[in-house]
């Protein structure tokens, strides 16, 4: 008996070793108050914070077993608890897979959202949540249709078909089934193939033990545990999109699922990067175009996006739809190549959700901008050729199309909207990481855009008499009116 003893004591402190002094205070109030002493937001589910209880503290409540299971989720990341999590739900309220994974995204973005961005967290709507539970639900099924697509013409296309939409539908009745009859090992599979779930899932039980992180928010934004820093608008801004809107055409759901797919120096930069960068702040995500604040001028949208860095291009359809392109290298004045990077991705937002990340093709099209020229298409393409692209944009700022899909070979197999060809109702664009300061610097020494006559006239076609010999800057983002003419602003 005493030896079992000493064996739990021992196991306990070697448990207590993997936190840190702020963590185990924590740890240890919650243990002895558990759920009653503590508060959690109106958005937090209350049958995953049942299910979570459970899992900590049964068979029965024990220091041991407490401890170890929040190392596992919280340290190790380890998949075996959620599952164990996945059924008490199941047991408890007859949930499906497709439940579950609603519970822990409801619960879990607001954190991840508020943690992050320097927004509050505003839910516009009851369905917004939506399409991502189904992304999470059937990313690992459509990237295994899209591979099993790709290789279809080895067999008979017909039968092949077949195949891939009888397993992707028996896949979805599956995970919509109340009581669910997801096994384990179905489980664990989709889980390790599903990127980004496990995040808020940890982001939902650490929320319950440990109130205050002590991880520093560059690692979390890292690990997807916080959204990147957003820029706080100016008040010109914020009467257009409403308060405490970041974006009119992206939810801080929609903006998990892009930042996934982000470079690591997209979502946040270490101190020795700033360092580098010549600056002394984390990397901030600016609105650097709008066309409801700005206007549907294809002379802006081109002035405001060249030469800034890499950018998020959203576009609203007429239908509806939003979609759009990440582009990790900047937008260049006058490359009339095609140029890029395989980090590009396109996406879609609305109505269902879609990444389409660049394919091992020999096709290395990855973003086109072109403008003023009578010998070359004039507009902004992303993916594709000339008249078939992955994302294309008329010069005209109204027409557009997406014909690439399903054989494109710079992204793989892109259906960015139901139709060929669409019409821009909305546009914006995001900074998401500024050009080095030495980048910048040889921009300057080359003459920047006003050393180019082409890109002169360009800017003077925009309705901007040039008064200077530099750009000036944005606009500050202070609350206050600023009626007189500083001399700040060059473009006029």
């Amino acid at each position: 008996m005493g030896n079992g003893q000493s064996q739990e004591k021992s196991k306990e402190t070697e448990l207590w070793s993997h936190w840190t002094s702020d963590e185990k205070e924590q740890l240890k109030k919650f243990y002895d108050k558990g759920s009653v002493g503590s508060t959690f937001p109106a958005y937090f589910e209350k049958d995953l914070l049942a299910g979570i209880l459970k899992t900590l503290n049964e068979p029965e409540k024990n220091m041991v077993h407490y401890l170890a299971m929040a190392y596992s989720i919280l340290k190790k990341k380890e998949i075996g608890p959620m599952y164990n999590v996945f059924q008490k739900c199941v047991k408890d309220k007859q949930i499906s897979l497709q439940d579950f994974v609603s519970l822990i995204v409801k619960s879990a973005i607001p954190v991840w959202f508020e943690n992050g961005s320097s927004y509050h967290w505003t839910p516009k709507s009851e369905q917004d949540h939506i399409p991502l539970v189904n992304y999470f639900i059937n990313c690992a099924q459509e990237e295994a249709k899209r591979k099993k697509e790709s290789m279809a013409w080895l067999a008979d296309n017909d039968t092949e078909q077949q195949k891939i939409e009888e397993h992707v539908d028996s896949w979805q009745e599956k995970t919509s089934l109340s009581t669910s009859q997801i096994s384990e090992a179905e489980f664990l599979q989709w889980i390790e193939n599903t990127p980004g779930l496990y995040d808020l899932f940890q982001l939902a039980v650490e929320r319950i033990l440990i109130e205050k992180p002590t991880s520093d928010l560059h690692t979390r934004r890292l690990h997807h545990l916080a959204s990147p820093q957003l820029q706080q608008h100016n008040k010109e801004t914020r009467k257009l999109l409403g308060k405490d809107k970041f974006s009119d055409l992206l939810t801080p759901y929609d903006y998990f699922m892009l930042s996934l797919s982000l470079p690591a120096n997209a979502l946040s930069w270490s101190d020795y990067e700033q360092s580098q960068r010549k600056v002394n702040q984390d990397v901030e995500h600016q609105m650097i175009f709008s066309s409801k604040r700005d206007g549907s001028s294809w002379q802006v949208f081109v002035s405001k996006l060249v030469g800034q860095g890499a950018t998020l291009v959203i576009i609203k359809a007429k239908d509806g739809t939003i979609f759009g392109g990440y582009a990790d290298d900047h937008w260049e004045y006058c490359n009339t190549h095609w140029y890029g990077n395989s980090t590009n991705f396109l996406f879609r937002t609305r109505n269902t959700y879609g990444r389409w990340e660049a394919s091992s093709g020999s096709n290395d099209h990855y973003q086109y901008l072109c403008w003023g020229k009578k010998s070359l298409p004039n507009g902004f393409g992303m993916g594709g050729q000339f008249n078939y692209a992955g994302l294309w944009i008329d010069s005209d700022f109204i027409h557009g199309h997406s014909r690439a899909g399903p054989l494109c070979t710079t992204y793989s197999s892109p259906q960015l909207t139901g139709n060929d060809t669409f019409i821009i109702d909305q546009v914006e664009v995001w900074l998401v990481r500024p050009l080095q300061k030495d980048d910048q610097d040889q921009e300057e020494s080359n003459g920047g855009i006003l050393s180019h006559a082409e890109d002169m006239e360009f800017m003077e076609m925009a309705g901007k008499k040039m008064y200077s010999k530099d750009l000036g800057p944005e606009p500050s983002n202070d609350d206050d009116d600023d009626d007189s003419d500083n001399g700040d602003n060059d473009i006029k």
